[in-house]
């Protein structure tokens, strides 16, 4: 595996993380990889750890190379600067997908809560677009009520915030048939699923666009993984149940990409490298 660290060009607090899978030609491994980015949630305030490296390393578990964008946040969020910043990391993959053997048409933007936002907002705004998207719990509409309308106010930089402002950072108004597949996965018990996954999902039944949502019954907002990798040590932070989502977004990437290739081959290079020293073993022996 390699490890690659970027600071965001014009936002230098901004950085990505990546895990690279070793793509080795004699392990059938040289074709390449999607590639998931995956954008914490924290109410634009913070970058949650919980969703971050557990979430990108299960998928580098899964097959896939895996990234994860610490966007700004706080002030440094207005003027939508992560939405410039995701943006740099889907161009940056791109540009890097020979090297780093990326599928430059399999690039998948994965959020949770405000990341779940930006991640969808990736696939809506960005001047470069993801190909798909994974949104768990995501913050999609963002009213402007006193006391929950912080998000407007960090994403515009004025402690003034407008229903104009509501009405731009509220995802769902940004949604078309040309928006990327979707997956979703939300618990019913969690209220802001009514701001969040309930409007995608209407919007792109709609449209009739290609979408997976995933509605387990209990449990609060804030799962990530939602087994003891991600809890931080919290039993409320458990539920087998939607610790599913991980697989079936799994299942559902392959459906939408095509599953891996394997192809028959000698996996051990063992037998080369002791050739290479004098040795020679046997035929079948490996």
């Amino acid at each position: 595996m390699k490890m690659i660290h970027r600071n965001c060009p014009e936002h230098p607090e901004a950085t990505l993380e990546g895990y690279i899978l070793d793509c080795e030609i004699t392990l059938g491994q040289e074709q390449n990889r999607p590639a998931i980015v995956v954008c914490p949630g924290g109410g634009y305030a913070y970058c949650s750890p919980r969703e971050a490296e557990p979430v990108a390393l299960r998928y580098a578990a899964s097959g896939f190379h895996a990234f994860i964008l610490r966007y700004s946040t706080g002030w440094d969020a207005a003027d939508f600067s992560p939405l410039k910043e995701v943006s740099w990391v889907i161009g940056l993959l791109r540009e890097k997908a020979e090297e780093w053997h990326i599928d430059p048409d399999k690039i998948v933007t994965c959020g949770f809560s405000a990341g779940g936002h930006l991640a969808l907002a990736a696939g809506l705004l960005a001047d470069n677009k993801p190909n798909a998207m994974i949104l768990g719990y995501p913050a999609v509409n963002i009213p402007n009520f006193p006391g929950v309308n912080f998000m407007l106010q960090l994403l515009t930089g004025r402690k003034e915030v407008t229903d104009e402002d509501s009405a731009y950072f509220s995802l769902a108004n940004h949604i078309t048939e040309n928006a990327p597949p979707v997956f979703l996965a939300a618990t019913a018990e969690d209220l802001l699923t009514a701001f969040g996954t309930l409007p995608v999902i209407q919007k792109y039944s709609a449209l009739g666009m290609p979408y997976e949502a995933h509605i387990f019954q209990h449990g609060p907002h804030g799962y990530a993984l939602a087994d003891a990798t991600s809890a931080d040590g919290s039993t409320e932070m458990l539920n087998e149940a939607f610790a599913q989502w991980h697989g079936l977004s799994v299942q559902w990437l392959h459906k939408l990409f095509g599953a891996p290739e394997h192809v028959e081959k000698n996996l051990s290079r063992m037998a080369d490298h002791l050739a290479e020293l004098g040795f020679y073993l046997p035929d079948g022996l490996i």
